[in-house]
């Protein structure tokens, strides 16, 4: 965690590595294995951030705010961390029992036949298809886990979701398959994606996958993403906000670095107002 590049001051990956900071010494005196203290802080860090993408969309104020609760679908963050679904599992399961995260499908369980089932929560009814006799069948299927994170750690003080304040489960498990919009299907494209190491040239996760079902589709869309060809480096205001912004381009696709590249020199002479920089050089 500490090869990381710094990301730029008041964005949600900013707030969230202050958020790590906070809870970096509880993780560190519980958990013994270095490779251990570390997935747990990459785990954290990237649900903190997702919570803090959510509360600026969402205009709330993030200094004020100690716990924050919402709906994500954890099988994705291998994607999102680079981590393994066994390394991620096992980081939410030692950030739960430290009461840094609370997660929960807020079903309750009930049994038929002598087998446990699920209702109620995020288990929703879904339809597949049989694939040797091709009838629809509809069943109870897990659409998400409501997550709550700690963000200001105190004495006394644990995550905790509180189901009955909980709207309903956001997310169609039907239409996201029929749209192709599933877990498995964005592992597999994270698969072929060519991902440089995080540890060593991003300063931000690419959160999207973990709050694409907590926002409107368009709003969504408007976050970007770490290899996007038109916004790597727009958003900067000033040249030292550009400064904070160029590990982005180790982040991009390398097919896309050189554009990267020529839109920060450009985004540079517009910030500086030297139009004559171009023609000098």
């Amino acid at each position: 965690m500490d090869r990381i590049r710094h990301p730029r001051p008041g964005t949600p990956a900013a707030w969230a590595v202050e958020a790590v900071e906070r809870v970096r010494p509880v993780i560190e005196s519980a958990v013994r294995r270095r490779d251990a203290r570390h997935n747990a802080l990459v785990v954290y860090r990237a649900l903190a951030q997702a919570a803090y993408a959510l509360i600026q969309v969402r205009a709330q104020q993030h200094a004020h705010t100690t716990t924050y609760t919402f709906f994500t679908v954890l099988d994705l963050l291998p994607v999102v961390t680079g981590l393994s679904s066994d390394q991620c599992e096992r980081a939410t399961r030692r950030l739960q029992n430290l009461g840094l995260i609370h997660k929960t499908s807020g079903a309750l369980p009930t049994w038929k036949s002598g087998t446990r089932h699920y209702q109620g929560g995020t288990w929703v009814p879904t339809t597949f298809l049989n694939a040797e006799t091709g009838e629809k069948v509809t069943t109870h299927a897990c659409a998400g886990t409501w997550v709550a994170v700690l963000l200001r750690p105190a004495s006394g003080i644990t995550a905790r979701v509180v189901s009955h304040e909980l709207p309903p489960c956001p997310r169609d498990l039907t239409t996201d398959r029929k749209a192709g919009r599933t877990a498995w299907q964005s592992l597999q494209e994270a698969k072929i994606k060519v991902r440089e190491s995080f540890l060593l040239t991003g300063d931000e996760f690419n959160i999207t996958p973990l709050i694409q079902w907590s926002l409107p589709e368009n709003t969504l869309k408007s976050l970007g993403t770490v290899d996007s060809r038109t916004s790597v480096l727009g958003d900067a205001q000033t040249p030292q906000e550009l400064v904070w912004s160029l590990s982005r381009i180790a982040s991009t696709h390398p097919r896309h670095r050189r554009e990267a590249v020529q839109e920060g020199a450009a985004r540079l002479v517009q910030l500086l107002d030297d139009t004559g920089w171009e023609r000098r050089t």
